[in-house]
This record gives C-alpha cells, structure tokens and sequence, in this order.
C-alpha cells in the first residue's frame, strides 16, 4: 500500500510529518505544494499554539509491504469449532 508523507517545518522550527492512507498516486509537485500551502494557511493544527504544519517542506510516497512471518490467529478460531 502506498502512503503519502507530507513534511512541514512547525512554528517552532520542528519537522512535523503528516502521513495519509488511501490517496492517489497520481499527485504530482505543483497540487502537493499547493494543498500543503492549504494545510498551513488554515493554521488548524496547533499545538500549544503552536501550528504544527507551518511551512512545506517535502512531500513522498512510502510504500509499505507486511510480510507475514507467522500467524497463529485463524488457528485460535479453528480451534474453537
């Protein structure tokens, strides 16, 4: 599954992340920058007063792979039958 990483820098100087699930791979620089401008124009994440997505700073995709090692789950429920 892929996973979108947006990276700003806080009012406070620290790199926040803000990771997202289920979104198109299709997002290219100039729509990243913009709806990140967005987010931190909005100044609707604060912390302390803080706004925590101030500043744009990179935007990736993360791919995530699960490789099962074992799973003793479905064995409790066949169990139990």
């Amino acid at each position: 599954m892929k996973k979108l990483e947006l990276v700003f820098k806080s009012e406070d100087q620290k790199v926040k992340t803000l990771r997202l699930n289920y979104v198109s791979d299709k997002l290219d620089n100039e729509t990243l920058q913009s709806a990140m401008n967005r987010i931190g124009a909005l100044k609707m994440f604060k912390v302390n007063g803080m706004n925590q997505y101030q500043i744009p700073v990179a935007a990736r995709y993360v791919n995530t792979n699960t490789e099962t090692i074992f799973d003793t789950r479905n064995d409790d429920k066949q169990a139990i039958k």
